[in-house]
């Protein structure tokens, strides 16, 4: 099959790795001279400083190690790093660089693909069977309800992938607009070299640094041991954070600024910005509202201000897929598949979604359910069914919802049939799910244990028998006379109360005021 892919990013480069390891032909097209997406510093896709949030542990490819030493790496690092993944599996020889892809269309049974040379203008077609979107999301960054205010008003406005360093910020008054972990990160920078730096913020919520105690802040627990975690009270979770972070907890407590009610799994990693607080370094204020014609800044409060800068960091705008004849987003199926004809896919996080541990295996095991369903190994619900599912979950995008890129790889992997089935192989599922994350640990025939740090502090063998329980039970029988389960493990999942059954892709809170409903995210 010839295929195309859009962007040489992670996602992108796990699409063409794949896809020639299944056989097809494969181009692909990336606007930039170099590959990387937001991780190539000459993009300026991401601010300065930017570090990844995944730690060397959980955020390579399944089958390419580290190549970098840092704990956490840097922009620079991570894109030698997909460089060497690029290197490694003969990738580079299927990149057309400088080539932006301005246009995506049915042309009978085909796709035509057209592209526009970013040196000279010009533009070439060609046809492919299928065609994998993998442009990222971080792109396009959201500015105000209200609009700018004028070039000419004596104030610097400037998204946070404008920021470029805190050098040319020295002695100036900077307001830095947004509570989530660029704007912690920007605030945080500027603080021992700014004049003075106001933090607009709209809501608490949970900053936590990247190492807690020994540990790695994606070590604390298993797959299994995130979903474990949500039956933990927010005090007593607190509790643990005081005995692991004591000075830390201290410090964060002293702000004012710890959320009073919890959301264990949304948590921002960012071990700086409470510090930089606590210090009086940074200001906390209130959520922005608009600029004032003459530049001020009005915040909801009422306050209003006059800065030097203002450095917006309010998200980004959903992906522009406009080059995409007749693509709406609310037609992704499973966020993933064009429901009208899933030969076209996008490998890119849901834009409904704030995401946490996005790094190479979520968007190695997205890729490798498209590519499998691409090449027959698992099937897609027929169109009507897919219709359906658009319209339960795909009709109010603006709600935004949290999403645990790890325990997604899971999910996503179960549905590609890449991961052990539990109502099969129950032992390598359980194996797998109650380790730490480590991407190794996906491939299939690699799976060994590796405890989490904090595991034993939860209730993993109910949650075991949650799983079992939402198994057929002449599966569970079948488990149990093949060894993969005794006795005791039958008789306590038939013990489960219903409301407590947990289906195998482990469903976790996606919402700050309810659970999840059951079914697929």
């Amino acid at each position: 099959m010839r295929l195309a892919v859009i962007g040489a990013g992670p996602a992108g480069l796990t699409c063409v790795k794949q896809a020639l390891a299944d056989g097809h032909d494969v181009v692909c097209f990336e606007k930039h001279q170099a590959l990387g997406g937001i991780w190539n510093p000459a993009s300026g896709g991401a601010y300065a400083g930017v570090r990844m949030q995944s730690s060397r542990m959980s955020m390579p490819f399944s089958d390419h190690a580290p190549t970098f030493t840092a704990d956490f790496p840097t922009q620079a690092e991570v894109q030698e790093y997909l460089a060497s993944y690029a290197e490694t599996f003969g990738l580079l020889e299927s990149v057309r660089f400088g080539q932006e892809v301005v246009e995506v269309a049915k042309d009978g049974a085909h796709w035509r693909v057209t592209a526009r040379d970013m040196r000279d203008g010009t533009t070439r077609s060609e046809q492919v069977e299928a065609v994998l979107v993998a442009n990222g999301e971080l792109w396009r960054p959201r500015m105000p309800e209200g609009g700018l205010p004028s070039p000419d008003c004596g104030v610097r406005v400037l998204a946070s992938p404008e920021y470029r360093g805190p050098d040319e910020f020295r002695g100036k008054r900077v307001l830095v607009v947004g509570g989530g972990v660029s704007g912690a990160d920007i605030a945080a920078d500027l603080a021992p070299h700014a004049a003075r730096v106001d933090w607009s913020i709209r809501r608490k919520v949970l900053f936590l640094p990247r190492r807690i105690g020994d540990a790695y802040n994606d070590a604390l627990f298993s797959y299994a041991g995130r979903v474990a975690v949500e039956d933990v009270p927010y005090a007593e979770y607190l509790g643990w954070l005081t005995e692991w972070l004591p000075e830390y907890m201290e410090m964060y407590w002293a702000t004012g600024l710890l959320p009073e009610d919890g959301f264990h799994g949304a948590v921002h990693i960012n071990g700086e910005i409470i510090p930089a607080v606590h210090g009086g370094g940074v200001h906390p204020v209130a959520a922005f509202s608009r600029f004032a014609p003459d530049g001020g800044t009005v915040l909801t409060d009422g306050t209003t201000g006059r800065y030097d800068a203002v450095v917006l960091c309010l998200g980004y705008e959903p992906p522009d897929y406009g080059f995409i004849d007749g693509l709406r987003r609310e037609d992704l199926y499973e966020h993933h598949f064009w429901r009208h004809d899933p030969t076209l896919a996008v490998v890119n996080t849901p834009v409904d979604t704030e995401a946490f541990g996005t790094a190479c295996p979520y968007f190695e095991t997205i890729a490798g359910w498209v590519l499998s369903v691409l090449g027959g190994k698992t099937a897609l619900p027929g169109p009507e069914e897919r219709a359906e599912w658009c319209a339960r979950h795909m009709s109010a995008l603006h709600e935004r919802r949290y999403l645990d890129c790890w325990l997604e790889t899971i999910r996503l992997g179960l549905l590609s049939g890449a991961l052990p089935d539990p109502a099969t192989h129950f032992r390598d599922y359980w194996t797998l799910v109650s380790s730490q994350v480590d991407p190794a640990n996906l491939r299939p025939g690699h799976i060994r244990p590796i405890p989490a740090v904090h595991d034993g502090r939860l209730d993993l063998a109910g949650l075991r028998h949650r799983v079992l329980a939402s198994l057929p039970a002449e599966a569970r029988e079948s488990l149990l006379a093949r060894g993969e389960i005794d006795e005791a493990d039958l008789a306590a999942a038939a013990r489960v109360p219903e409301d407590r059954v947990l289906a195998a892709w482990l469903p976790y809170r996606q919402r700050e005021t309810a659970p999840t409903p059951g079914g697929a995210a």
